[in-house]
């Protein structure tokens, strides 16, 4: 696979302090506006409980910080 630019890997590392400070505000707000613009998502694709107790967005906290990680050090293992 292509790595990552590393200006872009610069870039990457220097904001995932900032990104994993506010994660779950980012993910809640992500998941507020797509639902606003798009509610048909919830009723049919998206599991209510787990968006009323928060685990989607904890899912994809992880796999954004994660996704972001590897970028950076593709050398990391894999997660399971």
């Amino acid at each position: 696979p292509a790595e990552l630019d590393p200006a872009h890997a610069q870039i990457v590392s220097a904001t995932l302090p900032l990104i994993g400070a506010h994660i779950d505000e980012i993910t809640t707000e992500f998941y507020r506006r797509m639902f606003s613009a798009h509610p048909e998502l919830l009723r049919n694709l998206f599991n209510r409980g787990n968006q009323a107790q928060g685990a989607q967005q904890r899912a994809l906290a992880a796999a954004i910080a994660t996704f972001a990680t590897h970028l950076v050090d593709p050398a990391l293992p894999h997660p399971a």
